[in-house]
């Protein structure tokens, strides 16, 4: 189990200044259950080891979720500031926080490692499921409006918050790292838009 990343994770959450919300997330984060019987089936794996992708993807090592989860968390936070600070604004960073520790939060039900490759072992994505639990949690509209949009301008739900956008790239800009910097054993390599 990944204890260290874990323990980050919690004090991140533990920045929620709202208390029902911070209370809400952090015992989501401790024991997350599905509340739709219909999705009982789906085995968790605990947060410590979970994958954070199928093989030759971002983070698809055990712990990878939880690593890339403090670091897009941590992002979003030094990015908020850095916005309102520049722009004079003030941003939700509590919302922005519960969703950043939350926003790939089902893939735990969602990746098993077997022959040596992480797969994917569900019909339905993450983001959607993350949505729908935290709605049958009555998590507020603000915090499932951001983590839907963090499939970014061209997914099912485009940002409309700064927040939103702040998760969406803070996101993508680990992932993109994580696929630079993590050696990988399989040599995958990663194309750049325009590149030859």
């Amino acid at each position: 189990m990944n204890n260290s990343s874990v323990k980050k994770l919690m004090k991140i959450a533990e920045l929620i200044e709202d208390k029902e919300l911070r209370d809400k997330t952090i015992a989501l984060l401790k024991n997350i259950k599905i509340s739709n019987k219909h999705f009982k089936k789906y085995k968790k794996i605990d947060i410590g080891k979970a994958f954070a992708a199928p093989s030759n993807f971002h983070h698809s090592y055990e712990g990878g979720l939880v690593d890339h989860t403090v670091s897009v968390a941590s992002l979003c936070i030094e990015m908020a500031k850095k916005i309102e600070e520049n722009y004079k604004i003030n941003i939700n960073k509590d919302t922005l926080i519960s969703a950043a520790v939350l926003h790939d939060i089902m893939k735990m039900f969602c990746f098993k490692k077997t022959k040596g490759l992480v797969v994917s072992v569900n019909k339905l994505d993450h983001g959607i499921w993350a949505c729908c639990e935290l709605y049958l949690r009555d998590f507020p509209e603000d915090v499932i409006d951001i983590i839907a949009s963090h499939f970014g301008p061209n997914g099912p739900n485009p940002p409309k918050t700064i927040e939103a956008l702040i998760l969406f790239y803070a996101d993508n800009l680990d992932t993109m790292v994580d696929s630079i910097v993590r050696p990988k054993k399989e040599n995958a390599q990663i194309i750049f838009m325009g590149s030859e």
